[in-house]
């Protein structure tokens, strides 16, 4: 180990590529909250917190046509709870079903889906945090 690199690991109390990478993943977080972005794809809960969220493909990129497409295309990332894109990526998450908020989270804007979203952040709202 380099000298600079033991410095900062001193400094740091942990690796710099950790403390970067944890850096990385609060400030996108941060933004994330404040484009209203940090809602889980898969079941349309708030994401609290950032060691719970994680990047989700909106479409599977692996053994797609277009794998290196879809895994670079912006349009087809949202965010998840890391234990909800665990069970997705399984296979073992339930589809939500027209009309729910999490369908609409997942892209469908019937009006069923649309009234469902507005009645859970309406709830969310009224909790007292």
């Amino acid at each position: 180990m380099n000298n600079s690199k033991k410095v900062k690991k001193e400094q740091l109390g942990m690796d710099p590529g950790t403390a970067s990478n944890r850096l990385k993943k609060t400030l996108m977080f941060e933004l994330a909250k404040k484009l209203d972005m940090h809602w889980c794809f898969q079941c349309a809960a708030e994401i609290e917190h950032s060691d719970d969220m994680s990047v989700e493909h909106k479409t599977p990129w692996l053994h797609s046509e277009d794998p290196k497409g879809l895994f670079f295309d912006i349009e087809n990332i949202a965010f998840s709870h890391k234990s909800c894109n665990y069970r997705a990526s399984r296979g073992n998450y339930p589809k939500s079903l027209c009309p729910s908020a999490a369908a609409y989270r997942r892209g469908c804007r019937c009006e069923g889906c649309k009234k469902a979203k507005k009645e859970y952040r309406k709830e969310l709202k009224s909790r007292s945090y």
